[in-house]
């Protein structure tokens, strides 16, 4: 199941007809929160929408959008739910049950038997959604990467994933491409499926280049082969340029100059970022995490004061968790000679996070 953006996002890119004849195109506040990733500032909007007219089947269904950003996955299908009640004839509202559906059959520890009845109601909701609006991009790009995960005695079909993303190209290339990326997470070829990602978001942003999405997705197929670091950086800046107000090419470029030993441009990325990005400081916990894996002993100070200044606020959706970074933290604190300060960290890692299993290891190899 992807990350899944709100629809508008392919509204903002394809550039209407109606924008380009001289007519207003209106967005709703929560609708363009949403698709920017800014989850806190839409649910504030969302819910006082909601307190004027509680079965806004819309509003519902971006309600369970930032549920399921904050991991809120039963609150998320229920919201959804109540959306489909509200207005069984919005694709929208199925869509967005699907999902949150599928994203709970990824995140449970359910049994075989209780998935399989998931993922049943998960077609269920696609394919009414399909019904109502057969280029619904949500539903395709689910349905798509349906076939190709799933196992064939529930559906499964790897040909009709990649006859479902050529159809999606034609819709919009950066789902495709996304999809299509997916795909390739079978691929245990590390360098062969890097060059590959990194060939699909080229194509994507051939095909958009004003496509902020697909430039970022490309930075950060970049950033995971060592060789295109470059690529990386020139990428991020570019998406930057587009729209400085998002926070996914603030982390990639984050990461360039921890990674590289560029401290000066490091400074002055994460101030800039957080001046034009201050809910979301992923950011500077990307960077804390490259300088731990890099090695970059010298830095170890630097490391732990971002991923405090990280922790210093609620994350945003879809952003690390403060479990993961007190998880970070500790390892930080361990490589500094601080065993009991990493005891601690750790301890708050697993208390928040029962399933965070690679802070238990530390935890229990430290006590």
């Amino acid at each position: 199941m992807r990350l899944f953006e709100s629809r508008l996002l392919l509204l903002l890119s394809l550039g209407t007809g109606a924008a380009a004849s001289g007519q207003t195109v209106s967005v709703p506040p929560a609708d363009k929160l949403l698709a920017e990733g800014h989850y806190r500032r839409a649910e504030a909007v969302i819910r006082a929408a909601l307190a004027r007219t509680p079965n806004d089947a819309h509003y519902l269904s971006d309600l369970s959008i930032v549920d399921w950003a904050f991991g809120r996955l039963d609150s998320a299908i229920a919201n959804s739910e109540k959306a489909v009640a509200a207005d069984p004839r919005s694709a929208e509202a199925h869509a967005h049950l699907a999902d949150a559906i599928g994203a709970k059959v990824i995140a449970s520890n359910a049994s075989t038997f209780e998935k399989i009845s998931l993922i049943h109601r998960f077609r269920k909701e696609v394919d009414k959604t399909l019904e109502l609006d057969p280029n619904d991009v949500d539903a395709l790009q689910d349905l798509a990467q349906f076939y190709w995960n799933a196992p064939g005695m529930v559906g499964g079909d790897k040909n009709k994933a990649r006859q479902i993303a050529d159809r999606l190209n034609s819709i919009s290339p950066f789902r495709a491409a996304t999809a299509r990326a997916d795909f390739l997470n079978d691929d245990t070829n590390l360098p062969r499926r890097n060059a590959a990602v990194i060939a699909i978001w080229r194509t994507a942003v051939a095909a958009r280049p004003d496509d902020y999405e697909a430039r970022a997705a490309l930075a950060a197929a970049c950033l995971e082969d060592p060789a295109h670091l470059a690529d990386a950086e020139t990428e991020a800046k570019r998406a930057i340029a587009m729209d400085a107000t998002r926070v996914s090419a603030w982390s990639t470029l984050a990461t360039v100059y921890a990674r590289t030993g560029r401290w000066a441009d490091l400074d002055s990325t994460l101030k800039l970022a957080r001046v034009k990005v201050p809910d979301d400081r992923t950011p500077q916990y990307r960077a804390a995490v490259a300088i731990f894996t890099s090695h970059a002993a010298a830095q170890l100070p630097l490391a732990e004061s971002l991923l405090r200044d990280y922790l210093a606020q609620p994350p945003e959706g879809q952003a690390p968790s403060h479990a993961g970074a007190h998880w970070r933290l500790g390892l930080v604190l361990e490589q500094q000679g601080r065993k009991a300060d990493a005891i601690r960290e750790l301890q708050k890692a697993v208390q928040m996070d029962g399933s965070l299993d690679m802070a238990k290891k530390d935890l229990k190899r430290l006590t």
